[in-house]
């Protein structure tokens, strides 16, 4: 019969392999433990490729086919419509294929006091 100390140290190893055993699954599935988290930034819009990236501050960014773009007075419009360059207010997230904007909003013509 194992005395104690054995089992607490099979019960470790037990934990040991779980979370290796998880690690490598995340990793397997090309997963970061950043993906997913929004960064909320602004700058200044320079170029709208025409395969669908836009440059912001030098920059490329994907954009997701259900992106929110707002122009400067508060309407929803297609991204080619914004007028460049434009400041603006910008959320994306890392994604397997690199950095995709979900959000785009062109300053206001007079920003909010």
């Amino acid at each position: 019969m194992k005395d104690r100390r054995q089992k607490t140290e099979d019960r470790r190893q037990i934990v040991g392999y779980i979370i290796g055993l998880m690690i490598i699954l995340f990793l397997i599935n090309g997963e970061v433990i950043a993906a997913g988290k929004s960064i909320k930034d602004k700058g200044t819009l320079t170029s709208v490729e025409s395969n669908g990236t836009v440059i912001i501050d030098e920059k490329g960014y994907k954009i997701d086919s259900s992106a929110r773009i707002i122009d400067k007075k508060g309407k929803r419009v297609a991204i080619y419509n914004l007028s460049l360059p434009a400041n603006v207010f910008f959320e994306y997230e890392y994604r397997k294929n690199g950095f995709v904007i979900k959000v785009i909003e062109e300053f206001p013509e007079i920003l909010p006091k």
